[in-house]
């Protein structure tokens, strides 16, 4: 039975959610939109997100933080979705450093994933 799958997240930040919906190639909307389930059933999202393979997800802010929202049984990626929701954290928080690195000064010379697939960030600041 097809059901909505709602995993609260600690992304709180619109514009660096947006720029990592984009790195993980996805068109997404902030018009308020419904996320449709297998049953036909909708739920409310105030950010919908597709991938060309027809993936679809919602984000629906609580007032603090970002609640992501899936159909799981519809999803069609190769990664399972609890892998690509910790994709989508590692991408948010690495685009929230780079974002914050550039606030304090900074800026990025190389970004490279290692083979244990996390992430090493060189970052400068000339002074």
């Amino acid at each position: 039975m097809s059901h909505f799958s709602c995993i609260k997240t600690s992304i709180k930040n619109l514009a660096i959610l947006e720029k990592t919906l984009k790195d993980l190639k996805f068109t997404y909307s902030t018009k308020k939109s419904y996320l449709k389930n297998g049953n036909g059933d909708l739920k409310y999202v105030d950010i919908i997100a597709q991938r060309q393979n027809n993936d679809t997800l919602g984000f629906l802010w609580n007032g603090e933080e970002y609640t992501f929202i899936a159909d799981i049984e519809l999803w069609k990626d190769k990664i399972p979705t609890e892998n690509f929701i910790e994709k989508i954290l590692q991408e948010y928080a690495l685009n929230s450093i780079i974002q914050e690195s550039k606030n304090a000064g900074f800026q990025e010379i190389q970004k490279e994933t290692l083979n244990d697939g996390s992430i090493k960030l060189t970052v400068q600041r000339w002074i």
